[in-house]
Order: structure tokens, then sequence, then C-alpha cells
């Protein structure tokens, strides 16, 4: 059967709590964590409304443990039936991502994760390529390589709950918070760092100069022959993110129960862009409104987020292998079959629902293979799960 939502009702309005409270019981005495918490942003509205429905332990996952705890207070003081933990997580270093996995698994109090909530991400970095201390460019290293890292390495504490007697099927999840910048950009295999220039590497590579353009005013002409577009290297990263949830439902679905899905959350107002001025942020606001655009508070940018963690009637995505790689470059609606389903229809959700027309470079199964092996080459290691 195709996997589906259980409230169609749900949508851009939709606040995280109200689908909390459509679904006390897959929340409550639960253990989640969650990456990227801020107490303005995204974590922090997710974080609210798994403790509305009493979840047992929030992990609260950071880089800047001084927003992290500002974070845990908060919540201690709202719902006090919720307890917290603070964990230092750097996605940007792979040294301090190990670090934080170790940690992790080191706290035998806490022997099992049930949602896993993969928020954390970084975007407006700037018109000149960043490079970290692995030698990635630093989208592509914190919004996917980082959490590719700690997911694998604390793997563990999640088979943990979907072994526990009585668990349900699918009910352990890991959400990977992607964003429609997927659009932007598939994976530059030939060239993950963007060395080279966009126009020289394979097609099937090359951004969406279009889709770009229209929101951002990129000029595709001056674009094909640049090396470094930060939005699309952002889309890069999202694009990793949905098909990351397909890499782990192949290892860890069948096997052990554990169901991966990603999402956008919507356009929002949060400290994802606090590198651009004020100003600045505000224009680039204005002119997605004017383009017809909903702008989120936190909430509604959470609810997405909420439905894939917790609706029990998602499943697996579609496997329905493509008929040929240029079909990487299409749309749902180019490769749809006469029963409306698609390759790995179902991993991508926006405004509450899946997500109908997405391009078939972030939701291939073969894809995600691809990727996962590129990813076990760069941190140096492969998992078996």
């Amino acid at each position: 059967m195709a996997t589906a939502t259980t409230h169609a009702e749900f949508g851009l309005h939709t606040t995280a709590f109200d689908v909390a409270a459509a679904f006390p019981s897959a929340i409550a005495g639960k253990t989640i964590l969650i990456t990227g918490i801020n107490i303005k942003g995204l974590g922090y509205a997710t974080a609210e409304a798994f403790a509305s429905q009493k979840a047992e332990l929030l992990i609260l996952a950071g880089r800047t443990p001084a927003k992290v705890q500002e974070c845990a207070d908060a919540l201690a003081k709202q719902y006090p039936d919720t307890k917290t933990r603070v964990l230092e997580l750097d996605l940007n270093s792979q040294k301090a991502t190990r670090a934080a996995a170790a940690t992790l698994n080191g706290w035998a109090d806490v022997p099992a994760i049930d949602i896993l909530v993969n928020n954390a991400g970084i975007s407006n970095v700037g018109t000149d390529r960043q490079v970290n201390a692995d030698g990635l460019e630093c989208q592509f290293a914190t919004n996917h390589i980082g959490h590719f890292l700690f997911t694998n390495l604390i793997v563990g504490k999640l088979i943990a709950a979907a072994q526990r007697p009585g668990a349900v099927r699918g009910a352990t999840r890991v959400i990977n918070v992607s964003s429609l910048s997927a659009n932007y950009s598939p994976i530059r295999y030939s060239d993950i760092n963007w060395d080279k220039v966009n126009g020289t590497i394979p097609l099937v590579e090359q951004p969406n100069y279009a889709e770009f353009a229209l929101l951002w005013g990129v000029d595709e002409d001056a674009a094909k022959s640049d090396t470094y577009i930060s939005i699309a290297a952002y889309g890069q990263s999202k694009t990793a993110n949905s098909l990351f949830s397909l890499g782990l439902n192949q290892r860890l679905y069948d096997k052990h129960g554990i169901l991966s899905l990603s999402t956008h959350p919507g356009i929002i107002a949060t400290e994802l862009s606090r590198v651009v001025p004020a100003d600045e942020n505000e224009a680039r606001l204005e002119s997605f409104r004017k383009a017809g655009k909903a702008v989120k508070d936190a909430s509604t940018g959470a609810s997405t987020t909420m439905v894939a963690a917790v609706d029990p009637a998602l499943t697996l995505p579609t496997r329905r292998p493509l008929a040929g790689e240029e079909d990487i470059v299409k749309t749902s609606k180019e490769v749809r079959g006469e029963d409306g389903e698609w390759e790995g229809r179902g991993v991508f959700l926006s405004d509450c629902q899946i997500l109908e027309n997405t391009r078939v470079w972030y939701t291939s199964w073969s894809q995600g293979e691809k990727l996962w092996a590129k990813s076990e080459e760069i941190v140096g290691q492969k998992f078996a799960l």
C-alpha cells in the first residue's frame, strides 16, 4: 500500500503542537535526540512540541553549550515532567562529531533512542567558499557529513529502541531536516567541493540554474562559468539529507524496523540566516512573500518534522528503479507511473504532507546508495548496520 499521512487536513498553518497533540501515544515516554538547538530555532520548537506530550527524555545537541543549556533550562521550567540532557556536538568537525558520539554512547543510563531528529544546519555562508579542517565545503560537511557520521556511530541506541519487546515496526525513526533548496543541486560526485567550473562537470551533476536564478537573482550564464555558488552548495547538502534517509532505510528498515524520512520545514526567519545583515535578510524574506511564498514561524516550520517523526501511517518510501541515469534530472511528475507512484515517493515531506512534486535526484534509492558510498569514503569508515 502506498505511504500516506493520517491527517490530510494538516498543512501550511499547522503547528508543531497541533501535530504532537494528535499523536500523544507516539511521544509519551520516548527518548528523543534533536541536533541544532537554539531558543529561536526549529530545534527548540520541535523540542517544545515533544515535551508538550510528555516525552521522557530530550537530548539536546548543539555546538554552543551555553545556547543549548538555555533551551534545556527553558524546557525544564515549562515542562518539568520531561527530562533533558545536553550534548556538545560540532558537526563541522569529524573529530568533534566522533567525540560527541563517544560521549553519548557512554551514557549507560540512556540505553536507547526512539527518535533522532537531525535538525542542525548552516546556510548563507557568503559568496566565498569556506572549507573546514577536514577539507570539505562547510555546508556539505555540517549539514550532511556530520549527521551521516554521528547517526552511524550512535545507531546502536536506535536499534536498541527498535528491538524492545512490543516495539512497532517504523516507530523508531531518523528524521533528516532537508529543504526545497534540494531542487537547486544534485550531488556533484565528480566535484563535491565545488572546485570545477559548473558548466564543465557532467550535466546530471550541474546545478538547477533556472531554479535558483528565479528566487535569488543569479545570472544563469554567469553561474555556468562560475565554480562556487553558495546557495547551490547549500542545495547539494539538502539533497544529501534526503538521500541519506533512503540510505538508512535500505539498511535499517527491513532488518531492524527503523524508518527514516526527510522534510522541508518551509521559509522561516530563524538564526540560519544569522550571518546575513538584518536589512538584507528582511529584504530577502519580503521578496519571497512577493513571489507568493509563505514565511512561517518556528512552530509551523517544525510541524512537518513532527509529522515525519510520529505519524504511524507513514512507511517505507516507494521502490521503483529508474529507467536510466538521465531520469535523475527529471521531476516526479515526469517519471511517475499510472498509479501516481515514483522512485522514492514518500521520503520527502512538506507542509505536513508527502511532497508530490520533487526532483528525482533527491528521491532516488540508487542515488542514496551512491551517496552512501561517497560518504563512507569521506569519513574513512564503512558502516555495517
